[in-house]
Protein backbone atom coordinates (compact mmCIF):
# COMPACT_ATOMS: atom_id res chain seq x y z
CA UNK A 1 0.00 0.00 0.00
CA UNK A 2 1.31 3.35 -0.90
CA UNK A 3 0.83 6.06 2.08
CA UNK A 4 1.00 9.49 2.14
CA UNK A 5 3.61 11.21 4.01
CA UNK A 6 5.67 8.33 6.74
CA UNK A 7 3.48 7.80 9.46
CA UNK A 8 -0.22 8.32 10.67
CA UNK A 9 -1.22 11.33 11.96
CA UNK A 10 -1.48 11.02 15.50
CA UNK A 11 -4.35 13.09 16.51
CA UNK A 12 -6.30 13.49 12.90
CA UNK A 13 -6.56 10.94 10.41
CA UNK A 14 -4.93 7.97 8.85
CA UNK A 15 -4.90 7.97 4.57
CA UNK A 16 -3.51 5.36 2.62
CA UNK A 17 -3.28 4.99 -0.97
CA UNK A 18 -3.29 2.22 -3.60
CA UNK A 19 0.31 1.86 -4.99
CA UNK A 20 1.45 -1.94 -4.99
CA UNK A 21 2.94 -3.09 -8.63
CA UNK A 22 -0.05 -1.25 -11.13
CA UNK A 23 -1.59 1.80 -9.94
CA UNK A 24 -0.09 4.56 -7.82
CA UNK A 25 -3.20 6.74 -7.77
CA UNK A 26 -6.23 5.82 -5.69
CA UNK A 27 -7.05 5.61 -1.86
CA UNK A 28 -8.63 3.42 0.75
CA UNK A 29 -11.33 1.90 -1.16
CA UNK A 30 -13.30 -1.43 -1.93
CA UNK A 31 -15.46 -2.64 -4.60
CA UNK A 32 -18.89 -3.50 -4.83
CA UNK A 33 -21.32 -5.72 -6.97
CA UNK A 34 -23.80 -2.90 -7.84
CA UNK A 35 -24.73 0.31 -6.73
CA UNK A 36 -22.20 2.09 -4.84
CA UNK A 37 -19.93 5.01 -4.11
CA UNK A 38 -16.05 4.95 -3.44
CA UNK A 39 -14.74 7.84 -1.37
CA UNK A 40 -10.80 7.57 -2.48
CA UNK A 41 -9.82 5.02 -4.76
CA UNK A 42 -11.83 1.59 -5.40
CA UNK A 43 -14.36 0.65 -7.87
CA UNK A 44 -17.88 0.11 -8.51
CA UNK A 45 -19.50 -2.45 -10.83
CA UNK A 46 -22.94 -0.31 -11.13
CA UNK A 47 -23.30 3.28 -11.21
CA UNK A 48 -20.79 4.94 -9.24
CA UNK A 49 -19.35 8.32 -7.69
CA UNK A 50 -15.08 8.41 -7.24
CA UNK A 51 -14.24 10.90 -4.85
CA UNK A 52 -10.55 10.76 -5.95
CA UNK A 53 -8.63 8.45 -8.01
CA UNK A 54 -9.54 4.72 -9.20
CA UNK A 55 -12.36 4.01 -11.87
CA UNK A 56 -16.14 3.97 -12.29
CA UNK A 57 -17.64 1.03 -14.01
CA UNK A 58 -20.52 2.89 -14.71
CA UNK A 59 -21.02 6.62 -16.08
CA UNK A 60 -18.32 8.92 -13.50
CA UNK A 61 -16.66 12.11 -13.40
CA UNK A 62 -13.87 12.33 -11.47
CA UNK A 63 -12.10 15.49 -11.12
CA UNK A 64 -8.79 14.47 -10.45
CA UNK A 65 -7.27 11.18 -10.89
CA UNK A 66 -8.64 8.17 -11.92
CA UNK A 67 -10.56 7.00 -15.36
CA UNK A 68 -13.92 7.62 -15.97
CA UNK A 69 -15.92 4.76 -17.42
CA UNK A 70 -19.44 5.85 -18.18
CA UNK A 71 -23.04 7.18 -14.55
CA UNK A 72 -22.88 10.07 -13.09
CA UNK A 73 -20.57 11.53 -10.36
CA UNK A 74 -18.19 14.44 -9.63
CA UNK A 75 -15.49 14.73 -6.95
CA UNK A 76 -15.74 16.62 -3.69
CA UNK A 77 -11.84 17.66 -3.99
CA UNK A 78 -11.35 21.43 -5.07
CA UNK A 79 -7.87 22.34 -5.13
CA UNK A 80 -6.93 26.30 -5.06
CA UNK A 81 -5.20 27.02 -8.53
CA UNK A 82 -1.56 27.57 -6.35
CA UNK A 83 -1.57 23.01 -6.37
CA UNK A 84 -3.82 22.63 -8.92
CA UNK A 85 -1.60 23.85 -11.75
CA UNK A 86 1.96 22.13 -9.50
CA UNK A 87 3.46 20.30 -11.74
CA UNK A 88 0.47 18.91 -14.20
CA UNK A 89 3.02 16.98 -16.29
CA UNK A 90 4.53 14.76 -13.10
CA UNK A 91 1.58 13.04 -12.19
CA UNK A 92 3.13 9.44 -10.87
CA UNK A 93 1.34 6.77 -12.65
CA UNK A 94 2.34 2.46 -13.16
CA UNK A 95 3.79 0.83 -10.65
CA UNK A 96 5.87 1.82 -8.37
CA UNK A 97 9.17 1.00 -5.67
CA UNK A 98 10.74 3.11 -2.72
CA UNK A 99 14.28 2.51 -1.84
CA UNK A 100 14.73 3.69 1.42
CA UNK A 101 18.11 4.68 3.81
CA UNK A 102 17.52 3.11 6.93
CA UNK A 103 20.78 4.88 8.41
CA UNK A 104 19.65 8.54 7.32
CA UNK A 105 16.10 8.11 6.69
CA UNK A 106 15.69 9.43 3.45
CA UNK A 107 14.21 7.84 0.89
CA UNK A 108 13.44 7.80 -3.04
CA UNK A 109 10.31 6.51 -4.45
CA UNK A 110 10.24 5.85 -8.56
CA UNK A 111 6.77 5.33 -10.72
CA UNK A 112 6.92 3.58 -14.30
CA UNK A 113 6.41 6.46 -15.89
CA UNK A 114 9.39 8.07 -14.88
CA UNK A 115 8.40 10.16 -11.98
CA UNK A 116 10.74 10.18 -8.97
CA UNK A 117 10.24 11.21 -5.78
CA UNK A 118 13.46 12.23 -3.81
CA UNK A 119 12.98 12.98 -0.39
CA UNK A 120 16.26 13.79 2.19
CA UNK A 121 15.84 13.43 5.72
CA UNK A 122 17.53 14.67 8.89
CA UNK A 123 17.66 11.86 11.15
CA UNK A 124 18.94 14.67 14.19
CA UNK A 125 15.75 17.24 13.05
CA UNK A 126 13.10 15.52 11.42
CA UNK A 127 13.96 18.24 8.92
CA UNK A 128 13.11 16.67 5.16
CA UNK A 129 13.03 18.40 1.70
CA UNK A 130 11.04 16.44 -0.93
CA UNK A 131 12.00 16.84 -4.46
CA UNK A 132 9.37 15.54 -7.68
CA UNK A 133 10.94 15.00 -10.82
CA UNK A 134 10.30 13.83 -14.43
CA UNK A 135 13.08 12.39 -16.29
CA UNK A 136 15.95 14.95 -15.31
CA UNK A 137 13.31 18.09 -14.77
CA UNK A 138 12.17 19.16 -11.26
CA UNK A 139 8.20 19.30 -10.96
CA UNK A 140 7.85 21.02 -7.40
CA UNK A 141 9.70 20.53 -4.08
CA UNK A 142 8.21 20.54 -0.38
CA UNK A 143 10.36 21.51 2.79
CA UNK A 144 8.91 20.53 6.09
CA UNK A 145 9.67 19.22 9.83
CA UNK A 146 8.07 15.85 9.96
CA UNK A 147 6.97 16.00 13.84
CA UNK A 148 5.80 19.87 13.84
CA UNK A 149 3.62 18.35 10.23
CA UNK A 150 2.51 15.19 12.05
CA UNK A 151 0.71 17.07 15.35
CA UNK A 152 -0.58 20.09 13.44
CA UNK A 153 2.15 22.31 14.70
CA UNK A 154 4.00 23.26 11.28
CA UNK A 155 3.53 23.50 7.74
CA UNK A 156 4.80 22.18 4.47
CA UNK A 157 6.15 24.77 2.32
CA UNK A 158 5.65 24.21 -1.41
CA UNK A 159 7.79 25.14 -4.10
CA UNK A 160 7.76 25.47 -7.83
CA UNK A 161 9.78 24.17 -10.30
CA UNK A 162 11.80 27.34 -10.36
CA UNK A 163 11.92 27.35 -6.38
CA UNK A 164 9.52 30.20 -5.91
CA UNK A 165 7.05 29.15 -2.81
CA UNK A 166 3.55 29.08 -3.86
CA UNK A 167 1.65 27.88 -0.70
CA UNK A 168 1.56 26.22 2.63
CA UNK A 169 -0.15 23.46 3.58
CA UNK A 170 -1.02 22.19 6.85
CA UNK A 171 -2.81 19.58 8.74
CA UNK A 172 -5.57 20.72 10.95
CA UNK A 173 -6.10 18.80 14.02
CA UNK A 174 -9.81 20.35 14.83
CA UNK A 175 -10.86 18.36 11.78
CA UNK A 176 -10.51 20.25 9.25
CA UNK A 177 -7.68 17.13 7.38
CA UNK A 178 -5.23 20.18 5.45
CA UNK A 179 -5.49 23.73 5.70
CA UNK A 180 -3.63 25.56 2.27
CA UNK A 181 -2.30 29.19 1.17
CA UNK A 182 -2.05 29.87 -1.87
CA UNK A 183 1.27 32.38 -1.24
CA UNK A 184 -0.84 36.38 -0.87
CA UNK A 185 -3.98 34.65 -0.51
CA UNK A 186 -6.27 33.54 2.30
CA UNK A 187 -6.58 29.97 3.82
CA UNK A 188 -8.47 27.49 2.38
CA UNK A 189 -9.93 24.39 3.83
CA UNK A 190 -9.48 21.20 1.29
CA UNK A 191 -12.10 18.26 1.40
CA UNK A 192 -10.62 15.15 2.85
CA UNK A 193 -10.67 13.39 -0.78
CA UNK A 194 -7.78 15.46 -1.61
CA UNK A 195 -5.94 13.67 0.09
CA UNK A 196 -5.21 10.91 -2.73
CA UNK A 197 -5.71 13.76 -5.86
CA UNK A 198 -2.31 15.20 -7.48
CA UNK A 199 -0.13 16.96 -6.12
CA UNK A 200 -1.10 17.05 -2.30
CA UNK A 201 -0.81 13.06 -2.63
CA UNK A 202 2.79 13.65 -2.98
CA UNK A 203 3.59 16.54 -0.51
CA UNK A 204 5.19 14.51 2.35
CA UNK A 205 7.00 12.06 -0.16
CA UNK A 206 5.04 8.14 -0.74
CA UNK A 207 6.19 5.23 -0.05
CA UNK A 208 5.63 1.83 -2.19
CA UNK A 209 6.90 -1.68 -1.65
CA UNK A 210 10.81 -2.05 -1.67
CA UNK A 211 12.55 -1.65 -4.74
CA UNK A 212 15.14 -0.09 -6.36
CA UNK A 213 15.24 3.50 -7.23
CA UNK A 214 18.08 5.36 -7.80
CA UNK A 215 17.67 9.51 -7.93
Amino acid sequence: MRKLGILVTVCLFAVAMGCGSSNSNGGAGGSGGKTGTTAAGGSTGGTSATAAGGSAGGTSTTAAGGSAGGGTGTSSCSLPNCLKNLGAGCVESGSCATQMNLESGSWNTCYDNGVKEIVVNDAITDDKTLTVKNGSSTCFSTAFNGNDVYTCMGAVTVKDASGAAVASVTLDCSGAFYLATCTGSSEVALDPSCGTVWPVSALLGSHCDEGGCTP
